[in-house]
């Protein structure tokens, strides 16, 4: 429904009075919320007064709630940006070693709340989706993929996954260490690339020259088909 409104009826529903929901916009924008069924008048005949209708003040909660969204977002965005060096903002731990942060409760706070963060980015730039990376993600492809694994509960390095630059544009190469054979570690990257795959990512499996697997990741260019 929000998407049929002009900008001035979504103003004007949006703008409403908070507890009776009666409009203070113009008589024809009125009357286009009644025909939509946003708006029903009351009063004196010829000289009625307008208030959102139930759906209408569904319609308003609704567009309270993306802008509440949008707002969220702007500021995750803002506040994302992994630092070179650590300084308070969240970094996702890519496995490396080049981020050593803390476990327990206090880290899978921050993991959850980054990763919601990013969904609310997902949402807003692409227009209700989060099922697939947004360009803001493209442009972070390690931290974003190391976030997608760590949101999901992979453990990192030393005993888990590293997420490293690919020589292939637009990809990042996911390892496994910690595993006492090359078949063992290719178990856990299949579990890692299910688990990617469920948060917007595609990943084929390779092995490099000394038999030890990795997998190619890459950002899914549209939500899968349920």
């Amino acid at each position: 429904m929000a998407k049929a409104l002009t900008p001035a009826q979504r103003k004007a529903v949006a703008g409403s009075d908070p507890s009776t929901g009666r409009l203070s916009a113009r008589a024809d924008v009125c009357a286009a919320l009644v025909a939509a069924g946003l708006a029903v008048p009351h009063g004196r005949s010829g000289h009625p007064a307008y208030y959102l209708s139930q759906e209408g003040l569904r319609q308003r909660a609704a567009l309270a709630a993306a802008e509440a969204a949008r707002q969220a977002a702007r500021e995750a965005e803002a506040a994302a940006e992994p630092p070179a060096v650590p300084d308070g903002t969240f970094t996702a731990d890519d496995g490396t070693g080049t981020v050593t942060p803390g476990r327990g409760p206090a880290r899978a706070a921050e993991v959850a709340a980054a990763w919601e963060g990013l969904l609310g980015i997902r949402a807003v730039l692409l227009d209700g989706v989060t099922d697939v990376p947004a360009p803001w993600e493209r442009e972070r492809l390690v931290h974003a993929v190391a976030l997608a694994l760590e949101a999901a509960g992979c453990p990192p390095a030393p005993d888990g996954y590293t997420v490293t630059p690919s020589a292939q544009d637009g990809a990042v190469e996911v390892s496994w260490r910690g595993a006492a054979a090359p078949d063992e570690a290719a178990g856990h990257l299949g579990r890692c690339a299910a688990l990617l795959d469920a948060r917007g990512w595609q990943s084929t499996r390779h092995r490099d020259r000394a038999a030890r697997p990795f997998l190619l990741t890459s950002p899914r260019r549209s939500a899968p088909r349920r």
